[in-house]
């Protein structure tokens, strides 16, 4: 390699070093070394130039933009092309302008560069000043359009800018480069994997596949051993045949596949494919099977499944070559295709053709999935819950591993989304039912002998697989089943907490179980077991904040927790030690207030034990006072962190239980005043999720609270208008939940009630008694 620098003092061996793949650790220490040198010398460009390639330059773009106009002048009056094409081209970044103005500039810009990178090259090959060999030259001038395409792309898709023909413009510049350089020394197969590179990556070109199946052709010739080479040449001819396809150029595109054939074969004396080898195979079968399916569906599927069977065998079932996942997709593709075209019969051929050759239940279960997808998509729900219905019952039926534990409960949880949308007939306890068995104890000894590793690895899949479903039954409003699911969780997670250098990293999830199961006790009203687990819960948190007491997570965390051993303790009778646990709690978040203002969590965690305060308050003053106190924090985050990082629905608790506490008391104006506040932040929060089944309940809740002030205030018509808005959202909650929800024969009775003293409404009355009736 060339010695020597620039005419402006740039290293050679640097650029190139730079330009090429540094790794991590030494770019580091690069960018260390040149931030203390320009501390000590701010005024080396050189070492400023460096740093802002290597991307180490942290000051804003108009100084880096400024930095790279003064290099850019020094290297048009010292002649020096090579830091000339650099400056212009790394400041492509910096350009501060829109739309066509922008685009014009990079534009210029890279025609600026072009111009440098040609005098990079002709100035070696007229034996000028730049002491580069021709080679070097024009290795430099490669490496400098490739780093400028890398800049473009980010324009492309940070900043959406319409430079597409610049940067065709430098893929072209490093080809004509890396070409150039490689027909000086044909044989050197070092010389080809950049050229490679830049033809497989300049989609400008319609013809680049010919190109760059030509070249990997040479570059094997010479290095037929090379994976490399060799991977480059299976792509190559894949990416050729998979456009010849999209053609209709199927004649040509069935060449590519025996060609790929051909490099599929093993090695003379060996009965088993290495790593390319299988992707050749892959490849050939896949394109063929592509080529087939237009005309021929079911023909393709025949095709798929026998590229699958040949890869069992050539990899002798070795899971780490025997990657069908690739033929596995195209076998849905056509299928979906057939889906969409309303043909079914022909989409459950090539699903049938297809598992006639998988054996692992895994891969059956990936099939399956993906297509139950496409029967989703078109609408043809109890297709798709078949299909995951018997993924489950395959999966079920087999030992236990890391990957059929994931499709399991992929499956479980998207049979139970389908199954929400005619809650009637889907019986969510049989669903949970089928989960409790799959995580039982019987089938978890079978991992006993899994190495240290592997065992905990797949009981924490377990265990956050149980804590999701268990989240979505939470949501979808159905409580029964969680318990069983959270208990599962948690006779999984702590054992796995005794280890002590594993303790830490694991106790999060043990905290969170404990959590959710204490709610679900709590909402089955089994206040004892709920107060049991919160107060695990706190143990936990306490535990953490000890290891870290000016952490905000631990902090926040152990402010929740207290809350919520307040709750439970207060449910149980012990007034005593509910108030002990709130005083805390409100200790550590007027620790959490001073040390994090500027955290919308400690507003969040404040306002929580606020309201926690205020429930447990014996008189109308005092609750006023904390719940006050909690809309106050409420607006104090507000007016700090303002709207878009507000949660309106912690407003709408302190509001409702104002406006409660006014009602309660009889002052129904005041009642109104907070609750018409409540509903207008919780509606906020809804429109950011209009199908969380909490928020809908709590909204109801508010509606039937207004619709009491509004009577206690003789407005009986606004009161009737209120009291419809609230049963038509309890109607919607109960379609969704296939059953009556809380409150819901409350509501018609409360409707009822006000219609009979409002006047002649025996029409509405009867309907209203028969809901009632049904319910």
């Amino acid at each position: 390699m060339t010695t020597g620098g620039t005419a402006l003092g740039l290293p050679y061996r640097t650029a190139f070093t730079i330009l090429q793949d540094m790794d991590a650790k030494d770019r580091k220490a690069r960018i260390e070394r040149l931030g203390k040198a320009l501390e000590a010398n701010p005024a080396d460009d050189i070492a400023r130039l460096e740093l802002i390639m290597l991307g180490g330059d942290d000051r804003k773009q108009d100084a880096i933009a400024a930095s790279l106009a003064d290099l850019l002048a020094k290297a048009g009056e010292a002649g020096d092309p090579t830091v000339a094409a650099l400056a212009r081209l790394l400041s492509v970044p910096t350009i501060d302008a829109e739309g066509e103005e922008a685009d014009a500039k990079i534009t210029a810009v890279v025609e600026a560069a072009r111009v440098d990178l040609r005098a990079i090259r002709n100035g070696a090959t007229r034996g000028g000043q730049t002491a580069l060999t021709a080679d070097d030259a024009d290795l430099l001038a490669g490496l400098i359009a490739r780093r400028a395409v890398l800049d473009l792309d980010e324009a492309i898709e940070d900043y959406d800018r319409d430079v597409g023909t610049a940067q065709a413009a430098m893929l072209q510049a490093a080809i004509e480069a890396f070409s150039a350089r490689l027909e000086r020394a044909p044989r050197d197969p070092a010389r080809f994997p950049l050229l490679a590179e830049a033809l497989r990556d300049n989609y400008y070109d319609k013809g680049r596949h010919d190109r760059l199946v030509e070249i990997c052709r040479r570059w094997t010739g010479i290095a037929p051993a090379d994976p490399t080479a060799r991977r480059f040449l299976v792509s190559a001819l894949a990416a050729r045949a998979d456009e010849r396809n999209t053609a209709d150029r199927t004649a040509l595109a069935l060449a590519d596949a025996e060609a790929l054939a051909v490099l599929a074969e093993p090695a003379p004396g060996s009965l088993r494919l290495d790593e390319v080898q299988v992707e050749a195979l892959v490849a050939s079968y896949r394109v063929r099977a592509t080529a087939q399916g237009k005309a021929e569906p079911v023909q393709a599927a025949a095709t798929l499944a026998e590229g699958l069977e040949r890869l069992r065998v050539k990899t002798q079932d070795d899971p780490a070559l025997n990657s069908g996942g690739e033929l596995i997709l195209t076998a849905v593709t056509q299928a979906g295709e057939r889906i969409d075209k309303q043909d079914p019969v022909t989409a459950e051929a090539i699903e049938t053709k297809l598992l006639s050759v998988l054996a692992e239940p895994g891969r059956r279960a990936q099939l399956r999935d993906m297509i139950a997808g496409r029967y989703q998509a078109n609408g043809k729900i109890e297709a798709a819950m078949q299909r995951y219905r018997q993924s489950m019952a395959e999966l079920a039926a087999v030992p236990l591993d890391a990957e059929r534990s994931w499709r399991f409960f992929a499956a479980a949880r998207s049979l139970f989304d389908l199954g929400r949308r005619d809650a009637r007939s889907f019986d969510a306890d049989a669903h949970a039912r089928l989960l409790l068995d799959y995580a039982a104890e019987p089938r978890l000894r079978a991992l006993d002998g899994q190495d240290g590793k592997e065992r905990p690895h797949l009981l924490l899949q377990i265990a956050d697989a149980l804590h999701t479903l268990a989240k979505r039954l939470e949501e979808a409003g159905i409580e029964a089943p969680r318990i069983g699911l959270l208990e599962r969780e948690v006779a999984l997670r702590e054992p796995l907490v005794r280890d002590p250098a594993l303790r830490a990293g694991r106790l999060e999830g043990l905290a969170n179980a404990y959590r959710d199961l204490s709610d679900a006790f709590d909402a089955a009203n089994r206040e004892k077991e709920a107060l049991d687990y919160a107060r695990k819960r706190a143990e936990i948190r306490r535990e953490q904040k000890e290891k870290n007491p000016a952490g905000f997570d631990e902090l926040s965390d152990y402010v929740w927790a207290l809350r919520d051993l307040g709750d439970e303790q207060r449910h149980v009778g012990d007034d005593k030690g509910a108030q002990a646990s709130y005083q805390e709690g409100a200790q550590v978040g007027a620790m959490l207030l001073e040390r994090f203002p500027d955290k919308g969590g400690s507003y969040e965690a404040m306002s929580a034990i606020q309201v926690a305060m205020g429930h447990a308050a014996r008189t109308t003053m005092m609750k006023l006072i904390h719940y006050k106190r909690a809309q106050a924090t409420n607006l104090a985050h507000l007016d700090r962190l303002g709207d878009k990082k507000f949660d309106q629905d912690f407003l709408a608790v302190s509001s409702i239980n104002i406006g409660d506490t006014y009602l309660e008391a009889g002052k129904y104006q005041a009642a109104l005043t907070h609750l018409g506040q409540a509903l207008e932040a919780s509606d906020k929060s809804l429109a950011d999720d209009p199908e969380n089944n909490s928020l809908l309940r709590r909204r109801a809740r508010i509606l039937d609270k207004i619709a009491r002030a509004e009577q206690g205030l003789g407005r009986a018509e606004p009161a009737i208008a209120t009291r419809r808005r609230q049963i038509e959202l309890l109607e919607r909650l109960a379609r969704l939940r296939g059953g009556a929800v809380e409150n819901q024969a409350d509501a018609y009775e409360a409707l009822i009630d006000l219609l009979s003293r409002s006047g002649d409404h025996a029409d509405e009355i009867a309907e209203i008694r028969r809901k009632v009736a049904a319910l």
